[in-house]
């Protein structure tokens, strides 16, 4: 069973990818998993079992926030993630990273602040320490982003380079959406652009035949402007999430050296970010 990893430090960013995270976890069949990286609201939760009249308690308590998730969850006819939590403000990324890592998580969210924003607490968890410890990618959701069900994904990379498990990955995502997967190529610093001919030959043998994915397709970019080419990529094609591999090809030109609280303001769709 996959797991999908949601970072809660008690702020409406939070809840926003978490409610987002939900709707992934119900296309995917996986759990969902909490961890509270900031103090919250804890009530008691009530059983939920069968012939229990009484309405007894469970002997843990509940935050807002995973009461939240498990009313939202009862009020679908999909698959019902399981829905649980742990953690405090004192939790560390080295302990975070071994828990990702013994446990398979599948995928970690968290949502961002905009950068105007001066009500979210300042995370004590620095996600991308964590990033660069684990094997599973980083979903990072901008606060005000109109949550949506996925409908296209587009890939930045040299496609003389492209990670086939990181398209394998995306496509398997994608196939549960029926979302159409795009790879973008954008010439790595230093290197010659390639002809259209040779991009797309590329891609049908090197890509395309190795990753069983109908409605998978291939950009050739020749916008030397990193930002314009996010742009386009965001509001000219409409993609709904933004994908790059950690400290590779343009991580850096488009996120910056490291993710910090808030995202770059170009970036206003979802950015998935695959460990290197």
């Amino acid at each position: 069973m996959r797991t999908l990893l949601i970072i809660n430090d008690n702020s409406p960013a939070a809840r926003h990818a978490a409610e987002f995270a939900l709707i992934i976890a119900q296309k995917m069949r996986a759990d969902v998993l909490l961890l509270n990286t900031a103090e919250v609201v804890t009530e008691r939760m009530k059983k939920v079992t069968a012939g229990d009249v009484d309405n007894d308690f469970e002997d843990h308590r509940a935050s807002e926030m995973l009461r939240h998730l498990r009313s939202l969850s009862d009020d679908g006819n999909c698959f019902k993630p399981g829905v649980a939590e742990f953690g405090t403000s004192e939790i560390m990324e080295t302990a975070v990273s071994d828990f990702i890592n013994k446990n398979d998580i599948w995928m970690i969210i968290k949502g961002m602040p905009d950068s105007t924003s001066d009500a979210a607490p300042k995370s004590s968890l620095n996600i991308h320490a964590v990033l660069n410890r684990v094997l599973c990618p980083l979903l990072l959701v901008p606060e005000h982003w109109q949550i949506k069900d996925i409908e296209r994904m587009v890939y930045i990379a040299d496609l003389r380079y492209c990670a086939l498990q990181i398209v394998r990955f995306l496509a398997g995502v994608a196939r549960e959406h029926k979302a159409a997967l795009s790879i973008a190529h954008i010439s790595a610093k230093g290197l010659p652009d390639i002809s259209e001919k040779y991009a797309l030959d590329l891609f049908s043998e090197a890509v395309s035949a190795k990753v069983n994915y109908d409605h998978m397709f291939f950009n050739n970019i020749k916008e030397k402007d990193l930002a314009k080419a996010v742009d386009v990529l965001i509001n000219g094609m409409h993609n709904d999430i933004l994908v790059l591999a950690n400290h590779r090809f343009h991580f850096e030109e488009i996120v910056g050296r490291y993710i910090t609280e808030t995202l770059p303001i170009h970036i206003s769709i979802p950015l998935l970010v695959f460990p290197y």
